[in-house]
């Protein structure tokens, strides 16, 4: 089973960065979360198969995805990685015929993953810099 995976560093606190994760509407331009109907308009929709705040994962699956892809589930993992930084890794499995994988590295790896880790890790260190200041004030 073909699986995409991408990481990046924040320079901000596990938790703050989790709890922009659970919110896609806050760094991610096309995932929404439907749960009992839509909570907004959203190019890409999302099912929520596991939530673990303790171990700070979300695994999520995709009913209708607009890639040549089946069988999708992804996971969102937040780590620890010293005083106020953390590490995002964002990986799908699923299946996809041989010839497309190549491409759906380049969509969903660099197009998906990376540009919204990027917005991730921006908000969460937005949101940790602003505490940072207003506690100082």
């Amino acid at each position: 089973m073909p699986r995409i995976s991408r990481r990046t560093f924040v320079a901000a606190p596990s938790e703050d960065v989790w709890s922009l994760v659970n919110d896609f509407a806050q760094w991610h331009p096309k995932l929404r979360i439907y749960a009992d109907g839509p909570e907004a308009p959203a190019d890409l929709v999302v099912t929520i198969l596991e939530k673990d705040d303790a171990g700070k994962t979300l695994s999520y699956h995709m009913p209708d995805p607009p890639f040549p892809i089946a069988n999708h589930r992804a996971t969102i993992l937040v780590e620890d990685a010293g005083l106020a930084v953390s590490y995002v890794t964002w990986s799908a499995d699923f299946t996809a015929d041989e010839e497309h994988l190549q491409e759906l590295e380049d969509s969903l790896g660099d197009d998906v993953f990376k540009r919204a880790l990027d917005n991730l890790a921006t908000a969460a260190q937005d949101t940790y810099g602003a505490r940072q200041v207003a506690s100082s004030s």
